[in-house]
C-alpha cells in the first residue's frame, strides 16, 4: 500500500470513529385514548352497563343504608355517576335506577 493511500485511510478512519451516530426515538405505532371515567353516556333501563360495574368489587355493601331495596339473586347494586343502579352481574342488563339524594 502506497504512503498516500494510508494516509487517506486513516483520515477517514479517524473522522468516522469521532463523529456521534444520531439516535433517534422510536415512535409509538398506534395513539391510544383512555375513556375519561366522567364520560358514561346516560344509561337506561334495559341497557348494559360497563363491564367494570358487573365485578363484586364495584358492589355497593351498605344499599341498604342507603334506602335502597335488597338486590335481587345475581345482581347488585353500583354508583355510576350520580345514580345507584342495579346491574345483572350475569350478563350486566340494567335492571333498575335510582338518583343518588343529598
Amino acid at each position: 500500500m502506497n504512503r498516500k493511500s494510508l494516509i487517506a485511510c486513516l483520515a477517514i478512519l479517524g473522522c468516522v470513529s469521532v463523529t456521534s451516530v444520531a439516535v433517534q426515538a422510536q415512535e409509538k405505532s398506534e395513539p391510544t385514548v383512555e375513556q375519561s371515567k366522567e364520560n358514561i353516556r346516560d344509561l337506561e333501563k334495559g341497557d348494559r352497563a360497563p363491564a367494570k360495574f358487573q365485578r363484586p368489587d364495584a358492589a355497593l355493601k351498605d344499599w341498604s343504608k342507603r334506602g335502597l331495596k335488597e338486590p335481587s339473586k345475581e345482581a347488585q347494586w353500583v354508583k355510576i355517576n350520580d345514580k345507584y343502579v342495579m346491574v345483572q352481574t350475569t350478563n350486566g342488563q340494567i335492571t333498575e335506577i335510582v338518583p343518588v339524594t343529598k
